[in-house]
C-alpha cells in the first residue's frame, strides 16, 4: 500500500493508467482506525490487481479539497486518472468489497 504525497498522486493516480483504489483518511480519525485491518485486508486481496494507497489529509495538503471530500474515511476509485464513485465511513469490510467490485466492473 503506497503512502501518497501530492508529487506521487499525480503521477501515480492522476497520471496512472487502470485503476488506483484511494483512501483519504487521519491519523487522529477514529473512524480510519477502526477500519484500517478492513481496509488493510482489502488491499492485501487486490494486490497487484490496481494501485492502492492513501492520502493522510493533514500531511498532503490540498488534495482532499481537490476531491471535495469533507468526511473521512473516503474511498475513491480511479480509472486512467479520472474519480469515479466515492464510499464514505463503510460500515464494514463486506461493504468495502463489495463497492469495490462494483467499481472495478468495466
Amino acid at each position: 500500500m503506497v503512502q501518497f504525497t501530492r508529487e506521487s498522486f499525480e503521477q501515480q493516480v492522476l497520471n496512472g493508467k487502470g485503476f488506483a483504489l484511494v483512501e483519504f483518511w487521519a491519523p487522529w480519525c477514529v473512524y480510519c482506525r477502526r477500519i484500517a485491518p478492513a481496509f488493510e485486508k482489502t488491499a492485501e486481496e487486490n494486490a497487484g490487481k490496481l494501485l492502492i494507497g492513501q492520502v493522510n489529509i493533514d500531511e498532503v495538503e490540498g488534495l482532499d479539497d481537490d476531491f471535495e471530500v469533507d468526511t473521512i474515511p473516503t474511498f475513491l476509485i480511479f480509472r486512467d486518472g479520472q474519480p469515479g464513485e466515492r464510499l464514505i465511513a463503510p460500515g464494514s469490510k463486506a461493504a468495502l468489497d463489495e463497492w469495490l467490485a462494483g467499481q472495478l466492473k468495466v
